[in-house]
């Protein structure tokens, strides 16, 4: 390192940086119409807005516009009227404030606002137009459960604090920005060529890898990429870089031209090729590398790669500290890292570092280089995705190599398919072949014995442990060169490992969330060995199963769910589990699905048990009295030990006491279930009412909970005072939707609890609520509140 001075101070500065972004809030961004927007009780507002249109991306239903340098004036929806207050100020381009606590001011200036637009109303609209738009601005969704992407912070570190249903759209100058408006243009048009040809499920695949055009990406194909580790390929990055830029430079110097022309030349097209791919990180680092490598070429120097590298991250740090944190910048760095640090350790210990050159010296080294990667990323693999996929060393073999020949067949088949149109489309058809190859490997990976290992999300004091590791081998790699550096490697990924799926496993006790899942219900219980869902669904919130429970599940390292119990048929209970068993393959296994008694199914239980049939899942009916336990506990006169983890099905009652009504399918006859541990004993009522309720009281089934899951959302139907009086609950969860059209919870229900004193919960503010206990001690912790 002592001969890299200038790596050396790049490392400084980013260290520099890094404490900043930690510590001292660098980079941060405050949004003046985000904090209006938040504020908002109902999360929109109505405005009209100025500014200039700065990227258009086209998804598959609507126009995306990122619209920079507005001027923002608000308006009441009814009479228009702009609410009074003095001009808020043009901002310094950081940061913003403003005291929203009272009325809204007359005008705002907001850096960049994301509008979308029907694709008939941009049709349009051009990259540099200024336009006048007329709209309602909604807030950015945060993570409101542990392991959800958090919408919104993915924004703020684009300077982009909400975003705006667009109504009507005015275009003030027809002003435009030639060259990236011409991008723009050639960027769709050569996509429509490539879907054309090749069909939507490989031409948007092809047009994700050539242009980095991911917006309709099929949902299957890029989660089967990232669960079997080779997503990189859908990213613009140094392989794209290197295989256009290095191939017009050696492609103009074996012409004869000049080295100084040839890496300007390379250097210019890569410039354009970034700008029209959308200049992600990963691009723009492989473009500044690509620079770097140039001046090295043109000076007569020798090209360092740890040095390019340094200097990379140094400039993207400094033009926005936030990046650090960036999952695209932790991936595009660490891999090279990986490669400059762990290379050669593997290389010595499989021997395979000489400069003797056979196929079993390059076979070792390609190895080598794999594992140093995989090694590497391990920690930003499961921070941000929960699950490691083994066998991505093995494939990543075969698809890196053949990432060259997808890409020289799709760009010559695309120009040659203009020119002469049979030979085109047999060379892209070639680059669909090489495509189909791919899902048949990562299908095929993904059902091998443990072809994803889910150990959760580690926590950062684990991965600084890990990485410090990391770089103490390598270090003693560089003082002594032994093989038992690199043994040392595998056993350092397996203590993360390991370490990180015992902290998500290892609960002192039992751990119950109730998810955030909008209008709707979703329940996680986990302990002794057991993992088991209580409903899964909501009526308000899109893909609740994929965007809602299946992180959280991952997250917490729970690759399979025992049982998931369905309380009744409505859509608000079983959407999300219906995602669930139709995604297994990629997703979160189920071993048992749970319905209540046959009696009382309807079309949906039936048609949600057809699906679970067909997906492997056993299905169960059961009956009242049911008990079920902790892994490894039997049914026996001990189960009141506080040893003992037990679910017990109360409702609905299938023998009815002469004078009670008997409960009709749906709401009354929601299942219900009892859980205890030790001295904790907690209800769940699905959305029970009625003469379901009337039946568990009179029936004397109920007793004293510490804590009750309220029916039906809080409803006023749900919760009489004298269920109440009969459970006598310590605390109260109740899991609605924001803003939902039904008024849950209600008023008359909130009144009888608090006349109780029971301390309530609410998802509508709490995020998902987690309770622990030890079957003593009991805590409950909301996740918004404690973010």
């Amino acid at each position: 390192m002592k001969r890299r001075p200038l790596c050396i101070f790049c490392v400084l500065f980013l260290t520099v940086q890094a404490i900043r972004v930690l510590f001292f809030g660098a980079g941060d961004y405050t949004s003046a119409l985000g904090q209006i927007v938040n504020r908002n009780n109902k999360g929109e507002i109505n405005l009209i807005l100025t500014g200039t249109a700065d990227r258009i991306d086209e998804k598959e239903s609507v126009t995306a516009v990122r619209v920079k340098g507005n001027a923002v004036s608000f308006y009441s929806g009814s009479d228009r009227k702009i609410a009074r207050q003095s001009v808020f100020g043009k901002s310094d381009g950081h940061r913003s404030s403003y005291d929203f606590s009272q009325e809204l001011p007359r005008k705002i200036w907001e850096e960049k606002v994301l509008v979308y637009l029907e694709k008939e109303d941009a049709a349009h609209i051009k990259i540099g137009n200024k336009l006048k738009i007329k709209g309602k601005a909604s807030a950015f969704e945060t993570a409101r459960n542990p392991g959800n992407f958090d919408q919104r912070a993915y924004y703020k570190r684009q300077k982009i604090g909400a975003y705006v249903w667009a109504d009507e759209v005015g275009i003030l100058s027809g002003q435009t920005e030639c060259i990236r408006q011409f991008l723009h243009e050639f960027r769709q048009g050569w996509k429509k060529l490539l879907v054309g040809c090749l069909g939507s499920y490989y031409g948007n695949t092809i047009s994700a890898i050539l242009l980095g055009e991911k917006g309709d990406l099929d949902p299957y194909m890029k989660k089967l990429y990232q669960k079997n580790g080779i997503g990189h390929l859908l990213a613009i990055s140094g392989l794209h870089m290197s295989f256009i830029g290095s191939g017009l430079y050696g492609f103009l110097r074996k012409r004869g031209v000049g080295f100084p022309v040839s890496g300007a030349v390379g250097t210019i097209v890569l410039l354009f090729y970034t700008v029209m791919t959308g200049a992600s990180i990963s691009a723009l680092r492989a473009l500044i590398m690509f620079s770097v490598r140039m001046g090295a070429e043109v000076t007569g120097r020798d090209y360092d790669l740890p040095t390019s590298l340094a200097v990379a991250a140094a400039l993207l740090s400094a033009k926005d500290p936030l990046c650090l944190s960036d999952a695209g910048f932790l991936f595009s760095f660490g891999s090279l890292c990986g490669i400059c640090m762990l290379t050669p350790l593997f290389e010595c210990l499989f021997g395979c570092g000489t400069e003797k050159k056979n196929i079993w010296t390059h076979m070792g080294k390609a190895v080598s280089a794999s594992l140093a990667v995989n090694l590497f990323l391990l920690g930003p693999m499961l921070y941000f995705y929960f699950e490691i996929p083994p066998y991505s060393v093995f494939l990543n073999l075969f698809v890196i190599p053949a990432l060259p020949v997808i890409m020289g067949t799709g760009l010559s088949g695309s120009v040659m398919i203009l020119l002469v149109k049979p030979i085109g489309i047999i060379l892209l058809k070639s680059s669909g072949v090489i495509l189909w190859a791919y899902d048949r490997l990562c299908s095929a990976a993904v059902m091998l014995p443990f072809g994803r290992i889910t150990a959760g999300k580690p926590s950062v004091q684990l991965l600084v442990a890990y990485y410090v590791i990391l770089f103490a081998l390598y270090g003693m790699y560089r003082r002594f060169p032994k093989k038992i550096w690199g043994y040392m490697l595998f056993v350092s990924a397996a203590f993360l490992i390991v370490l990180c799926g015992a902290k998500n496993r290892d609960i002192e006790g039992i751990k119950i969330t109730v998810l955030d899942v909008g209008q709707g219900d979703g329940i996680v219980l986990s302990g002794k060995g057991k993992n088991y869902l209580i409903d899964g669904g909501s009526s308000d919130v899109k893909q609740a199963g994929a965007q809602r429970i299946e992180p959280y599940l991952l997250s917490e390292g729970i690759g399979c769910l025992d049982y998931v119990f369905v309380t009744h048929g409505d859509e608000d209970h079983i959407s999300g589990i219906r995602e669930l068993l139709e995604g297994q393959k990629l997703g979160v296994r189920i071993d048992t699905l749970v319905l209540p008694p046959e009696e009382y199914h309807d079309e949906k239980l039936a048609d949600l048990a057809r699906i679970a049939v067909e997906n492997g899942t056993r299905v169960v009916s059961v009956k009242t009295g049911a008990n079920i336990y902790g892994r490894g506990e039997r049914q026996t006169e001990k189960n009141d030990s506080k040893e003992v983890m037990r679910l017990r099905c109360i409702g609905p009652l299938t023998d009815i006491p002469q004078g009670l009504t008997k409960p009709k399918a749906g709401n009354e006859a929601s299942l219900v279930l009892e859980f205890s541990y030790g001295n904790f004993d907690m209800l769940f009522t699905g959305d029970v009412e009625g003469a379901g309720e009337e039946l568990l009281v009179k029936s004397d089934v109920l007793r004293k909970y510490e804590i009750l899951k309220c029916a039906h959302h809080g409803s006023k139907n749900s919760g009489t005072a004298a269920f109440l009086e009969k459970t006598d609950p310590r605390a109260a969860i109740i899991s609605a939707g924001i803003d939902n059209r039904y008024g849950h919870p209600h008023e008359e229900t909130l009144n009888r609890l608090k006349k109780r004193k029971v301390k309530t919960y609410n998802t509508q503010t709490d995020g998902a609520v987690t309770i622990k206990s030890d079957g003593i001690q009991i805590s409950i912790e909301s996740f918004l509140l404690s973010k």
